[in-house]
């Protein structure tokens, strides 16, 4: 590729910003090893194979679902077929493995994705590799060298070989029926000022906090923080730190547990619920774990990936005190450096769930550029819209570089294309040049100098969730400034309850609204009132039914009140 560069000491101008459209990466070289030698005696691996010729011409045709993930390498394709089975592959003869307990990865070399450079023989110390080709392996890694084989630092995908979630085959065409179509026509002055908000020190705060260069604080506690990794208490600290904020912020926040390598793992999770489609979703997201090359002891991982994590929380801040059509989800994803655990573990809930996400903005080292003033939009030609209105905004709201880059690889993003959710990933343009990547050395002080650069990548950030979850505009105070509406504060007593819980709130004046029960996927459950509501004070009872009268199980609901103004939540839990 041949990018137009700009100095890494200042951003190009107007009119050479606007030309920075470096051309797409060349065609694959020829490949050099198809299949390693296999065990006859081992079991097969659940529907893993490496195929060329016709076989890989019908395999692609299946992909496109989570059913079949399909990879394009050198010479042919990596098909995992999650529905063969016994270990047998629907498309051509399955890869059999060496261990029973092995993970199966995809690997690739430095310069098609993040990692730094490896070998064959650094590959083969640690697991079988099963297919060599040029600059990209499968390799089987077994449980007891999975430490050692993370050490390495090399760009790697976690291969899935489970079953998909329940209703994987039914969710891809209920999204493309209900995704929009992406529009910069939003306000510009609107996008604008909404956008102004974003600040710098706040964002510097949060990589500095959780990267070690400051103390970070948190319920009485005191800490540096020396790492993120997975398995450490550090980034459990950090993690409940998070999440206390956005929950101070008056988002509904809740840590989704899950097990890797027999730890336990959290996502956290921040939603608010949106006022015109409620069970249509904006994720926001980016993970908050780190690695290196002494990961349980020292990885600051101040740009991989605290740079995208202050991101993500920069976004939720601006976005708390302001109503959106959509509704919102803010994730911070856990264990995405052991191969994407954690927004695997997100997609898959939200898919068994059914819940239409209609745009998924996913952040990964965004505060780092060298010779490119820029930031990479990767993504697929399905989303093409998408990938569009990010860069309209970069173009209006910044004076960023940037490209489009249709090589989706190696970050949270991609479980959510392969479940067929419009996703993207915003990164620098130059991440291949960090030399600091995955190191101890991945310090706030490595990127102090270019951490500005995040600030605008936050700015192009909050015009698309403008443009994508619908920012309402705010309302004229008696006074003429402009202001937020303000909405009347919902009470739910008591809480948990069972059998009936009361929500109460006061008007000011007389409006028309709704007073609804939705779960936690957006599904609007029962009507509590719809029509003119008087000023002054009102209560409505739920005895915890839906609609049609049927009893609803132990959980966790929301009552929304959504007037002209824009909408309040209460968060009630029914116990059986």
């Amino acid at each position: 590729m041949s990018p137009v560069s700009s100095s890494a000491s200042s951003p190009p101008s107007s009119s050479a910003r606007r030309q920075f459209r470096p051309s797409l990466r060349a065609g694959a070289l020829p490949w050099l090893l198809v299949l390693a030698a296999v065990l006859p005696s081992a079991a097969r691996a659940a529907g893993l194979a490496f195929l060329t010729g016709p076989e890989a011409v019908v395999a692609r045709a299946a992909a496109g679902n989570l059913g079949t993930l399909v990879w394009e390498l050198d010479g042919g394709v990596l098909v995992a077929d999650r529905l063969s089975p016994g270990g047998e592959h629907r498309f051509g003869p399955a890869l059999r493995p060496a261990w029973p307990d092995g993970q199966w990865y995809l690997v690739r070399a430095k310069g098609h994705a993040h990692g730094r450079p490896v070998s064959t023989d650094e590959l083969a110390a640690v697991g079988r590799v099963h297919v060599a080709l040029a600059g990209a392996w499968v390799v089987e890694v077994p449980a007891a060298h999975a430490e050692a084989f993370a050490a390495l630092g090399a760009a790697r995908q976690r291969l899935r070989l489970d079953a998909p979630p329940p209703g994987w085959d039914r969710l891809p065409e209920r999204v493309a029926a209900t995704a929009p179509v992406m529009s910069t026509a939003k306000d510009l002055a609107l996008k604008t000022a909404f956008a102004a908000n974003v600040a710098a020190d706040s964002i510097f705060g949060t990589i500095r906090e959780i990267s070690g260069a400051q103390a970070l604080t948190h319920a009485g506690q005191t800490r540096t923080i020396a790492t993120r990794y997975y398995s450490t208490a550090d980034k459990t600290f950090v993690a409940d730190h998070l999440a206390a904020k956005l929950a101070a912020w008056g988002y509904d926040v809740a840590f989704q547990p899950f097990t890797h390598n027999r730890v336990a793992c959290r996502n956290v999770v921040a939603t608010r619920v949106g006022s015109v489609a409620p069970d249509e979703y904006v994720v926001v997201g980016g993970h908050y774990d780190s690695t290196s090359q002494s990961p349980t002891s020292l990885a600051p991982g101040a740009e991989d990936n605290a740079s995208g994590t202050a991101l993500v929380m920069e976004l939720a801040r601006l976005a708390a005190g302001r109503n959106f059509d959509r509704s919102l989800q803010f994730v911070l994803f856990d264990a995405e450096e052991r191969g994407l655990i954690g927004s695997e573990h997100f997609v898959d809930d939200a898919v068994a769930d059914g819940r239409l996400i209609v745009g998924a903005l996913i952040h990964d080292m965004v505060a780092f550029h060298a010779a490119n003033y820029a930031i990479r939009i990767e993504g697929q030609t399905a989303w093409e819209s998408l990938m569009s209105a990010m860069a309209a905004n970069v173009d209006a709201l910044t004076d960023l570089g940037w490209q489009k880059d249709y090589y989706s690889w190696g970050s949270d993003h991609v479980p959510f294309q392969q479940a067929g959710y419009p996703a993207f990933l915003a990164i620098d343009y130059d991440y291949d040049a960090y030399a600091h990547y995955h190191r101890t050395t991945d310090t706030w002080a490595a990127i102090a100098a270019t951490a500005a650069m995040s600030v605008q990548v936050a700015r192009a950030g909050a015009g698309l969730l403008a443009d994508v979850a619908g920012l309402q505009p705010e309302f004229a105070s008696a006074a003429g400034d402009v202001v937020p509406a303000v909405l009347p504060v919902l009470a739910a007593a008591p809480n948990p309850f069972n059998p009936r819980v009361t929500v109460g709130f006061t008007l000011a004046g007389a409006a028309s609204g709704e007073l609804a029960v939705f779960d936690l996927a957006g599904r609007r459950l029962r009507v509590l009132h719809a029509g003119e509501l008087a000023a002054g004070a009102h209560a409505f009872a739920w005895e915890g039914l839906d609609d049609a009268g049927r009893a609803l199980p132990s959980g966790a609901y929301l009552c929304r009140l959504s007037l002209a103004a824009g909408a309040s939540t209460v968060r009630v839990a029914l116990v059986r």
